[in-house]
């Protein structure tokens, strides 16, 4: 918890500096963003019942759109628990975990931009969507109990805005639902899908 709010941080901490940046772009820094780009980059999620990270990359189709795909790996909590910090010794401790579940998923993605005609392209309104492969790992904390690996397909449906830092680099927020169900149980659940909030830090080519 202590790291995400770190991580926090210097996101809005660029986004607030990009804000005031924005007042110096010169026009061939327009031109160079109108132009669609080649985009890749690294991903922090928080999400209900956990958290995750990633990578993407994604490729220009058109001048509104991008095609590509993310890679996810989800670290998922039980619903009853919390993890505490220790205040003499500093070691993070969990209490009531009965599971350690992992979710990987690969998302075919298509994004869409908003209002490019009318506003600057240093701050780019999308929504975005995908689907593909899920696969989820369970290995219960009671070793009488057997791990569970578990295949499915899934998907997701969000809408954010990316923020260009510079000519090349930008970060982008997004508030999604990812679709995440599983024919058998994995850990407390069979459906896992979840409502999430997106960091991106990427970079055009």
């Amino acid at each position: 918890m202590k790291g995400t709010f770190v991580f926090t941080l210097i996101l809005l901490f660029a986004f607030i500096q990009t804000t005031h940046a924005q007042d110096d772009l010169n026009s061939s820094e327009d031109d160079y963003l109108k132009q669609a780009k080649t985009e890749a980059g690294f991903v922090f999620t928080m999400a209900e019942t956990g958290s995750g990270f990633g990578a993407f990359m994604a490729l220009p189709f058109g001048s509104i759109f991008h095609v590509g795909a993310i890679v996810d790996a989800y670290f998922l909590r039980d619903s009853k628990q919390f993890e505490y910090m220790d205040p003499y010794t500093g070691g993070i401790y969990s209490i009531n975990k009965v599971n350690d579940v992992y979710i990987f998923d690969l998302m075919l993605t298509l994004k869409r931009r908003f209002f490019a005609e009318d506003m600057h392209d240093s701050f780019r309104p999308f929504i975005s969507g995908g689907f593909g492969p899920v696969f989820g790992m369970n290995f219960p904390e009671d070793e009488s109990k057997n791990d569970q690996k578990e295949w499915s397909f899934g998907g997701f449906v969000g809408a954010g805005a990316d923020v260009s830092v510079d000519r090349k680099f930008f970060i982008s927020v997004r508030a999604q639902y990812k679709i995440l169900p599983f024919s058998k149980p994995l850990g407390e659940r069979i459906n896992h899908s979840m409502f999430e909030l997106r960091f991106e830090i990427g970079k055009r080519f």
